[in-house]
């Protein structure tokens, strides 16, 4: 795998064979692009990261920060020999943190301007559970964004009446989500 945009344009990581499925680039250059194309200055949290293909290209594409979130021990690994081998004093600060993406929400402590998330295809209510825990826990600045990535074969999406569907995408396997959440009226 490669990035494919900003300072690291072309780099490869190394990404486990069977574990992860990684988001490809052309879908990456899609989702980044209709983001307009730079992360400059941003807070980005990369959920169930993987690969790190999302949150990596971000971090390329000049984000003040990135926190990746993945659970399973070895692919937790991989991502930090990949960040350890990619890392430059001209991009921003980068982490990876191992935990549960859906529990680390509750503990976040602060607000993002990007979230990326690519849970398992398989993992049940996802989205749903995505969608809310980002809401309770007020992880999402003002103005921020989610970029969600699940099965094209799902046909029916329900969002909650506190987030906005800003575009709804298939790319082969894939399909691309852009939500807003709603921001609450003073009283």
């Amino acid at each position: 795998m490669r990035i494919t945009s900003g300072l690291l344009r072309n780099r490869r990581f190394k990404v486990p064979k069977e574990e992860v499925r990684p988001t490809k680039e052309a879908v990456r250059e899609a989702i980044f692009s209709s983001l307009g194309g730079s992360c400059e200055g941003l807070k980005v949290l990369d959920l169930f990261a993987g690969s790190g293909a999302l949150g990596m290209e971000a971090w390329s594409r000049g984000a003040d920060s990135v926190i990746l979130v993945e659970q399973h021990a070895a692919i937790w690994k991989n991502l930090q020999s990949n960040i350890e081998a990619l890392r430059t004093d001209q991009l921003g600060a980068i982490k990876c943190i191992k935990s549960d993406a859906l529990a680390y929400l509750a503990r976040a402590g602060q607000g993002f301007d990007l979230i990326l998330a690519d849970p398992p295809y398989d993992l049940p209510n996802a989205l749903e559970k995505t969608l809310a825990g980002i809401a309770a826990h007020s992880v999402l600045t003002d103005d921020g964004t989610l970029v969600y990535e699940l099965r094209t074969k799902r046909t029916s999406v329900e969002v909650p009446k506190e987030w906005t569907l800003l575009r709804d995408k298939k790319y082969g396997q894939s399909r691309v989500l852009i939500l807003k959440l709603n921001k609450e009226e003073p009283s």
